[in-house]
């Protein structure tokens, strides 16, 4: 019944130079299979030299510990520019919270670390000790009906230990110092002693963990400061430094 269709098939077989065979299959020639090696060989080395570029990388970051010292920096900048001037009611009359000397700084802010709900005004202090070139950092909750614990505050000291009233969190810093210029001073002065008054600018100046020297003015109530480059540290020579932003 199919002599029709095989003598086709023989002729085509004549004419193409051989005979079919039934159980041939037609597969991936020697060249084929060589490429498809080269091909998954170099798609692997890739992936490995991208694998292990990667893991080098993840590495690095883990080893690398963040800068603390611009974080506390950013937290001073942003306590000052939400400062609070409300006059609080002391046993030597009513005045604003403030006090900054070359290496220390209290005032209220807005800007809580602590309180759940920000806003909620705070006594924020920071102070530096040179001999163990820590910052410490501390803050208590305002309370201006009782100024007693706001003085207690500021007549303690700073320390990490658990135990005491305010606890404080000390950060590394190799140098640190600040200085203030009030709204008529064309020079930085190395403390704050108008008790009647706020400075409109205090300048923060600290040596990083890469021993770069970083400095800042800081605006009250102002959120952006400004950096500064090339300033001599607060103290050196006299008669304080030229702000070089009221003239």
């Amino acid at each position: 019944m199919n002599h029709g269709w095989s003598s086709g098939v023989d002729k085509r077989a004549q004419r193409g130079g051989y005979m079919p065979d039934a159980g041939y299959r037609k597969g991936f020639t020697l060249i084929e299979l060589i490429l498809a090696m080269a091909t998954s060989a170099l798609v692997v080395g890739i992936l490995s030299v991208c694998f292990a570029f990667t893991l080098r990388v993840w590495r690095s970051t883990q080893n690398q510990k963040p800068d603390q010292t611009f974080q506390l920096a950013d937290l001073l900048n942003r306590q000052l520019a939400e400062c609070d001037p409300t006059p609080i009611k002391f046993t030597g009359g009513v005045r604003p919270l403030f006090a900054g000397q070359e290496n220390s700084i209290v005032f209220v802010t807005a800007h809580s670390v602590k309180a759940i709900s920000q806003g909620v005004p705070v006594v924020a202090r920071y102070a530096y000790d040179p001999n163990s070139r820590v910052l410490y950092y501390s803050e208590l909750l305002l309370d201006p009906y009782h100024p007693d614990s706001i003085e207690r505050f500021l007549a303690g000291g700073s320390s990490s230990k658990k135990d005491t009233e305010v606890r404080s969190y000390g950060v590394d810093f190799p140098e640190f110092a600040l200085a203030y210029a009030g709204r008529e001073s064309t020079r930085f002065s190395q403390s704050w002693q108008n008790v009647n008054e706020l400075p409109v600018e205090v300048l923060v100046r600290w040596r990083a963990n890469d021993s770069v020297v970083h400095a800042r003015v800081c605006m009250l109530n102002a959120p952006f400061p400004i950096e500064v480059s090339n300033v001599a540290a607060p103290g050196a020579g006299a008669g304080g430094f030229n702000t070089g932003l009221n003239q």
